[in-house]
């Protein structure tokens, strides 16, 4: 992407500042609609505001961005939680979701009190089976006919569930629930020689 070094363009119609806590009510489950209209821009313009800081790639490099997006979180609790789920019901975020796959850890803020709509229904501090549980719930059976078919179709060459649940966003013919997935790649603190 080029930047944009004459700064030529529409100015943006609200500070970093607005931004910023747009996007924490946005993640504390406030939809992107009722934030838009009350700061009287379109969710379109809000959401490309909220773009503007999101990673093409989904990959965040530094541990202040990670940080800065889960701020939600205590921020010793996130040092080592390397991806993120938001658990989504059209455009209202439910839960997030971190994981730390290296001691199999999971911490969930829900944004609903509805069980039926939370990932873990009225589990407060769920399992890494019930994590494993609910990202195979939302994900294609591994027996299901034609696996090796779907599997070809969607880039990947062996069945696993999490990569599934990228390229399907988890979602199912059964709601309008889906994922949206961020990772953090650690900083190299050290130099190497």
């Amino acid at each position: 992407m080029a930047v944009n070094e004459r700064g030529a363009g529409r100015k943006k119609a609200l500070s970093e500042e607005a931004i910023e806590e747009l996007r924490k009510r946005y993640c504390n489950g406030e939809t992107m609609n009722s934030l838009a209209g009350e700061a009287g821009i379109s969710r379109q313009t809000l959401s490309s505001y909220f773009q503007d800081n999101y990673p093409q790639d989904g990959i965040y490099r530094t541990y202040t961005a990670w940080a800065k997006l889960n701020a939600v979180f205590r921020e010793k609790e996130i040092a080592n939680y390397s991806l993120r789920i938001e658990f989504m019901n059209k455009d209202k975020c439910l839960s997030v979701i971190l994981v730390d796959f290296y001691s199999e850890q999971i911490r969930v803020i829900n944004h609903t009190d509805n069980p039926i709509l939370r990932p873990f229904g009225i589990k407060a501090k769920p399992t890494w089976e019930d994590f494993m549980y609910f990202l195979e719930e939302r994900c294609i059976p591994k027996e299901r006919f034609g696996i090796k078919q779907v599997l070809k179709d969607l880039g990947l060459e062996q069945y696993d569930v999490i990569r599934i649940l990228e390229k399907t966003g988890g979602r199912t013919g059964e709601d309008d629930m889906w994922m949206k997935f961020s990772y953090y790649e650690k900083e190299k603190r050290y130099s190497e020689n």
